[in-house]
């Protein structure tokens, strides 16, 4: 029987053939270690009531109808009190238009609001409970689309369009769509659908 054996060029070609896939995998893996990894998210996401308001506050923005004159120009939230609230909507909502308005969320202190509403206009502001006079807000607003939201008891009472509550142990509203709708403010069916009788 003839020995046919494999020429020593061709034996070795494809005994390399192993090595060069490990050293390419080697390379590739390393390339990969040194791209940029995405950065995680800093904000803290076991406080649960900054993360309900900040989702309750963008749908109560996209889920409402404001007056022509309101949709122009920036939408925006303002938020006086809790900077925790601030971090978690710009965090996940601050690229997400409201209709055709860039949406942007702005800081504000008790200082901004001691003379009445802040400047620029604000879509919905969101007082927390210590940090603005509800009831001078109400007054100042009265002709404005303001959709002003509070987090204490009696914030109906005190001049607020939306109040959140809790319920057994939930984070929900209560809100008044007879003063919202003087002031021009179309409450949209899934906003209302959501609402509890005040407390």
């Amino acid at each position: 029987m003839t020995n046919r054996s494999i020429p020593t060029h061709i034996r070795l070609r494809h005994g390399r053939n192993p090595w060069l896939w490990v050293l390419a995998i080697l390379v590739i893996s390393s390339a990969a270690a040194l791209l940029p990894q995405k950065e995680a998210s800093k904000v803290d996401d076991t406080d649960t009531i900054a993360i309900m308001k900040a989702n309750f506050l963008f749908h109560f923005a996209a889920g409402n109808d404001w007056p022509d004159e309101a949709k122009v120009g920036t939408f925006r939230i303002g938020v006086a009190g809790n900077e925790r609230l601030v971090e978690e909507l710009v965090d996940k909502y601050a690229m997400k238009p409201i209709r055709q308005q860039v949406l942007e969320i702005v800081t504000l202190s008790q200082e901004d609001l001691q003379n009445g509403p802040p400047e620029p206009f604000c879509h919905v502001l969101y007082v927390e409970q210590g940090h603005g006079d509800l009831g001078m807000l109400s007054r100042e607003l009265e002709d404005s689309p303001t959709l002003l939201v509070s987090h204490e008891s009696g914030g109906l009472e005190r001049g607020a369009l939306i109040n959140f509550v809790t319920q057994a142990n939930r984070l929900r509203f209560s809100m008044d769509s007879e003063k919202a709708k003087a002031r021009k403010l179309l409450i949209g069916n899934k906003i209302l659908s959501w609402a509890v009788a005040d407390q």
